[in-house]
């Protein structure tokens, strides 16, 4: 296996883990989305409750913990992937003129 070739498999895991990444974030929102109360709602007013309230913060930091997945893939696709397919870009240009080089002496 040569370099360029395990670079580029290097990308495809970084993209492929930047999707689960993102669907996870995805649940987590769906997820805390589901069991939040209602703006106004009966089950609102009673989150005054230490219990109740107490689920909620648990509510509110997953919700927390959702955004922090979305900016480590937002992180991963904008520092990693843009910059190693920039990188992998060039590595096929400089193998190119290497071939034709080669060829044309």
């Amino acid at each position: 296996m040569d370099w360029g070739t395990d670079l580029w498999k290097y990308v495809k895991f970084v993209k492929e883990r930047t999707e689960v990444e993102q669907n996870y974030a995805k649940q987590l929102r769906n997820l805390t989305k589901k069991y939040s109360p209602k703006r106004g709602s009966k089950e609102e007013q009673e989150c005054r409750f230490s219990s109740h309230q107490s689920f909620m913060d648990i509510l509110n930091e997953v919700n927390d913990y959702a955004g922090q997945r979305e900016v480590i893939a937002e992180n991963m696709i904008l520092t990693i992937c843009l910059e190693l397919s920039k990188y992998l870009q060039d590595l096929k240009q400089e193998r190119k003129t290497v071939r034709e080089g080669n060829q044309g002496g």
